[in-house]
């Protein structure tokens, strides 16, 4: 298991910071789980997700003209207490109306006491589309990002298997495997952001024209596979403190209780607790089964496949490698 006190290295950036921006079903929430084991981590769960696709479930339910709707907090407090009611009792409970505000995590992240030693937050690329850029922390609070991609035939398989054992948000029933098809179970868009990888490349190329330093690329089958090899290698890529006891961790979920969301516990919140049992549980990284084969697959998975894999494949050719 991973000690709280393992041996902290010296880094140039000082105290690290890294935005994990991923796609779904890209095993990050175990990286999620292993970071948090880095001596004096704070970690964030999907900050920018979550108040993305809110945003777009109440606009949808609502009817509200999508360009009046305030993506600040301030001056909005009574407006965003409402949009957080709206969600009462549904797939994920809201303690903190403020965090959806895209301003308001902005300004939250700005402002992280310099004293913590860590800072790791996990989001999906398609939690931030060209509208929000503005919202992305400064390149002076000293984020860092990691860009975490897997070949997209792997992502579509395990996405349209979980997409029918455990219903999407915006479902009330599991859907039928016969007439599923994976390209309406996609995050909502609004800002032709459909696909996740379109989404993930959009930011990296927005990031690269801002003029972000240090970015890195890793493709998660590369950790999984040598964990003990690509592991040390991201550790470093990122400047965050390494120790081999990172190779495991505790099985316990407790460590998630600590996790910084709009909810008041990540580790029992429906929705979270649905899509990621395993990951909350899991001790170490482990190779994945599942192939790059096309043999057998749905319609939709090929036809959304054939959409993704140039923004995967150039994005794939910058990546850290073993």
């Amino acid at each position: 298991m991973a000690s709280s006190g393992a041996q902290r290295e010296s880094t140039a950036d000082g105290n690290p910071r890294v935005i994990m921006w991923c796609v779904p079903r890209s095993v990050s929430t175990a990286v999620t789980k292993c970071m948090s084991f880095v001596e004096g981590a704070e970690i964030w769960m999907e900050p920018y997700c979550v108040s993305k696709t809110l945003t777009d479930m109440c606009i949808a339910t609502h009817n509200y003209d999508r360009s009046l709707f305030p993506l600040e907090y301030d001056g909005n407090e009574e407006f965003y207490t409402d949009f957080a009611r709206a969600f009462d009792g549904q797939f994920i409970d809201i303690a903190h109306p403020e965090l959806l505000s895209p301003a308001m995590i902005k300004k939250k992240l700005d402002c992280i006491d310099p004293a913590v030693r860590f800072v790791f937050v996990k989001d999906m690329g398609f939690g931030i589309p060209p509208s929000r850029f503005r919202y992305l922390p400064d390149k002076e609070s000293g984020f860092r990002h990691l860009f975490l991609i897997r070949h997209p035939v792997k992502v579509y398989k395990s996405f349209r298997k979980a997409a029918l054992d455990l219903p999407l948000p915006e479902m009330d029933k599991k859907p039928d495997p016969e007439t599923f098809n994976i390209l309406s179970a996609l995050p909502p868009c609004g800002e032709d952001t459909e696909f996740t990888f379109r989404s993930l490349h959009r930011l990296w190329g927005h990031l690269r024209e801002r003029g972000d330093e240090g970015m890195v690329i890793m493709d998660i089958d590369d950790l999984i596979t040598d964990p003990s090899k690509m592991l040390p290698r991201l550790f470093h890529a990122l400047n965050i403190p390494y120790s081999e006891d990172l190779l495991t961790w505790d099985q316990s979920a407790d460590v998630v209780l600590k996790w910084r969301s709009v909810c008041p516990n990540v580790r029992d919140a429906p929705h979270y607790s649905q899509w990621f049992r395993s990951a909350f549980k899991s001790t170490c990284f482990k190779p994945s089964s599942t192939t790059t084969t096309l043999e057998g697959v749905t319609p939709d998975i090929i036809e959304v496949v054939q959409k993704e894999m140039p923004y995967y494949e150039e994005m794939y050719k910058m990546r850290i490698t073993p």
